[in-house]
């Protein structure tokens, strides 16, 4: 991860490695099967996306951005459905196989995509806003690895997991929007590593209900917390201590990737970014609240909540001149 804070304390390693991945990150290097696209999971992601918190920060963008953001948050929908919904009328790990061969070959079409509207579309996007092939791949092996049981060794492991799940999302946004990829990527990073420790705090129990666990192991022995803990919701002293150091710790990235954004000229290239933080910062906070209670009941915002946070937003906007 890059340009870590210092304040961050020395259990968290960063998450990014030293060198950048790419495509030899990937083991399907022989020519995919030839597999029809995906249709029926590319309708319900549309869908899926019309009806998530952040759609309603694509208004702030022009039309262009918009519907490029659009499509992307399509594609990002798409693949994560693959690996978190049952499917039983494709080879879900064959599509996701497909996707990563073609971001491993700086996106060559897998056979018998050829004429699919939404993959020429996203390769599309991709080479129009000169995004690297490796970011989408970062993506793709982020949903391969919740293919399977999933458990996290330790904290380095978990900060890769977070860049591939939300950092990488947050570098190819940047472009989009319209900003520099080069001097905006470590504040993409800082608020995708936040966004998704979020995530995982909200999502215990979903998560446990698929046997999954982004918990770092190695914290989880530090503070006497069990597997069985964390899939039954045991949120005894030791468990509500280890969610508090990961809380901490995303709290820490909200403020520090703030502070990078302190150029009034990136504040308005990234508004749409800054109203995605607003809601999920507002998240954040009301986990804390709860006392880490996410177990009876998915911590959200309701319609008021998002609506008075994103008022904040634009009040602070305006008095700032922005």
């Amino acid at each position: 991860m890059s340009d870590r804070v210092s304040s961050h304390h020395d259990d968290f390693p960063t998450g990014q490695d030293d060198n950048p991945p790419c495509g030899s990150l990937f083991l399907t290097e022989s020519l995919p099967p030839p597999l029809p696209f995906d249709t029926q999971g590319l309708e319900r992601a549309q869908a899926g996306v019309r009806d998530s918190s952040f759609y309603r920060s694509f208004s702030l963008l022009g039309p262009e951005s918009r519907e490029d953001l659009y499509d992307f948050y399509v594609f990002c929908r798409l693949v994560d459905d693959l690996a978190d919904e049952p499917r039983t009328d494709i080879d879900v790990r064959a599509h996701l196989d497909a996707w990563a061969w073609s971001f491993a070959h700086d996106f060559a079409v897998p056979p018998g995509w050829e004429e699919a509207p939404f993959f020429l579309r996203t390769v599309g996007i991709a080479k129009k806003r000169k995004i690297p092939s490796s970011l989408y791949g970062e993506i793709v092996r982020g949903m391969q690895d919740d293919l399977t049981r999933v458990r996290i060794p330790d904290t380095a492991a978990l900060l890769r997991y977070c860049y591939r799940a939300a950092g990488a999302v947050g570098r190819i946004c940047v472009p989009i929007f319209g900003g520099d990829l080069d001097r905006l990527g470590p504040y993409a990073d800082l608020l995708g590593e936040a966004f998704q420790l979020t995530n995982i705090l909200r999502d215990l129990a979903q998560d446990a209900s698929r046997d999954r666990i982004y918990l770092p192991a190695d914290r989880m022995r530090h503070f006497g917390v069990t597997d069985d803990d964390v899939l039954a919701g045991h949120l005894h002293e030791g468990m509500r201590s280890l969610l508090t150091e990961i809380w901490t710790r995303s709290e820490e990235d909200y403020c520090r990737a703030r502070e990078l954004l302190s150029d009034p000229a990136d504040q308005r290239t990234m508004i749409a970014a800054r109203a995605m933080e607003t809601v999920y910062h507002a998240i954040h906070k009301k986990i804390r609240r709860t006392g880490f209670d996410v177990y009876r009941r998915r911590v959200g915002l309701g319609p008021l909540e998002k609506a008075t946070v994103l008022l904040r937003l634009w009040r602070a906007r305006k008095a700032a001149g922005l």
